[in-house]
């Protein structure tokens, strides 16, 4: 009797693409760079730190290049530094879980907390040849701002206690050899201690970045499998730890950014077409508009770009490469929303509450940094990275089919939606565009409370 055998067939499987190693090296390469800028800057800048505004203006005068230079050193720290330091707290997490929990707090609330840029004020005043002592009275003034005060707090104690409880938490965690750890906790009260002139905090932030490029090393050596959970990794029991913070943290975290755009932009007291002088008039006036803008601006600008980083969470284990790409063009974008400091909107709240302040020269120094190099660059930064990043992202959340499929497009579409509406000056339109984008950071943020602690990321050692 003959016995038939049916063919076998196969099928290709489906693999996802392991981006682990990419993104290690990645982060590797870019956690010591903002520090070293950092401490570069303060070599090059040609103004003594720490001295008074006048002299600041006149030595900007005499050396622009130098001036330059150190502003485009200072606005590359502003961008990187944030992520570059979560590269750092990604080594340390599982082997200290509290430790770095604690660091990480301290730090990135600090290091979220953008100044205003009083260097970029100097360099102005110095290139448009503005009255220094009316330029310094206007200086003075934004320093002494209430959110201005905070925020300066913010990042004095986050970053000097921050740093001593990350090297702790190297040390502890065994990633990076016992002398490594402590030039990086003691470069946090170094900043502040260090002596009068450029040379001290220079070496202080050149202390920062050895013990992070001692994390460097230590992200290289990482295998993969102890980097981040593996791509469609199936969930595990919900484990009590530091990893439950971390989730709550992202979670409320992520949705104030899109929520003050949408209310703030659809109450801006002038429109997109109007001339800076009108802009500047209508800033002055609408006193009620800035004083609640720059209270609430002060606790969002703390949130930097999480957001967009809660969605990728999720999407970074089904979609890795599109996640990868969108948060590429997408982190950079966000922090440039807030990267410039609020130094214009505090001036012109000013001008409008304290008559001593000369009006025209606070008009000449805002719209002159406003038309700075370096602003013009966040602005292209945000429009473009902001943009692009959501819309990769929101396609990766579609494609890892996590949310509702109206959710993933709506998001997806959010921005080339409000997009539309700068381009046509129609307001309502961008209610819709930025309320796509905050109802995706909603539903990231509650999905990471639902989300078990082995799913979110690995366990402690």
């Amino acid at each position: 009797m003959a016995t038939t055998v049916a063919p076998t067939i196969t099928t290709p499987a489906t693999r996802t693409r392991d981006l682990r190693r990419f993104w290690r090296w990645t982060l590797a390469v870019l956690a010591p760079l903002p520090l070293l800028a950092l401490a570069l800057e303060n070599i090059a800048a040609p103004w003594p730190l720490g001295g008074n505004f006048a002299r600041m203006v006149a030595d900007a005068a005499a050396q622009p290049g130098r001036a330059q230079l150190a502003l485009w050193l200072s606005l590359f720290f502003s961008l990187a530094i944030v992520p570059a330091t979560m590269a750092v707290l990604w080594t340390a997490r599982r082997g200290a879980p509290r430790l770095t929990l604690a660091a990480g707090i301290l730090l990135l609330l600090a290091f979220s907390a953008s100044l205003p840029d009083s260097d970029l004020a100097g360099v102005v005043a110095a290139d448009k040849g503005l009255d220094p002592t009316a330029v310094a009275t206007i200086d003075d003034a934004v320093w002494s701002f209430p959110s201005v005060g905070i925020l300066a707090l913010i990042f004095l104690i986050g970053q000097t206690v921050g740093f001593v409880l990350l090297g702790l938490a190297l040390w502890r965690a065994r990633v990076v050899p016992a002398w490594l750890a402590a030039v990086l906790a003691l470069s946090g009260p170094a900043h502040l201690l260090a002596p009068g002139g450029n040379v001290g905090p220079a070496i202080a932030w050149a202390m920062t970045a050895i013990g992070y490029a001692g994390a460097s090393v230590a992200l290289v050596r990482t295998r993969d499998e102890d980097f981040d959970l593996p791509a469609a990794a199936p969930a595990g029991p919900v484990a009590r730890d530091a990893r439950t913070a971390w989730r709550w943290l992202l979670a409320l975290a992520a949705v104030p950014l899109a929520v003050f755009v949408t209310v703030f932009c659809w109450f801006l007291p002038y429109d997109g077409d109007d001339s800076p002088r009108e802009i500047f008039d209508a800033l002055v006036a609408a006193t009620t508009y800035q004083r609640t803008a720059l209270a609430v601006g002060t606790v969002v600008v703390l949130t930097g770009f999480a957001g967009i980083l809660a969605v990728a969470w999720h999407t970074r284990r089904r979609t890795p490469l599109l996640t990868t790409i969108g948060l590429f063009l997408a982190v950079p974008g966000y922090t440039a929303l807030f990267a410039g400091g609020s130094y214009g909107d505090v001036v012109a709240y000013l001008v409008g509450t304290r008559p001593g302040l000369d009006r025209e020269v606070a008009f000449q120094l805002t719209s002159g940094m406003e038309a700075s190099p370096q602003p013009n660059l966040l602005v292209l930064v945000f429009v473009a990275g902001h943009l692009l990043g959501t819309v990769l992202v929101g396609a990766a959340l579609w494609r890892s089919r996590l949310a509702p499929t109206w959710l993933a497009i709506g998001f997806t579409l959010s921005q080339p939606i409000h997009l539309t509406s700068v381009l046509t000056g129609i307001r309502w339109i961008d209610l819709i565009g930025w309320g796509l984008t905050a109802a995706g950071f909603a539903w990231a943020a509650w999905r990471l409370i639902r989300q078990p602690n082995d799913e979110f990321d690995l366990p402690p050692v």
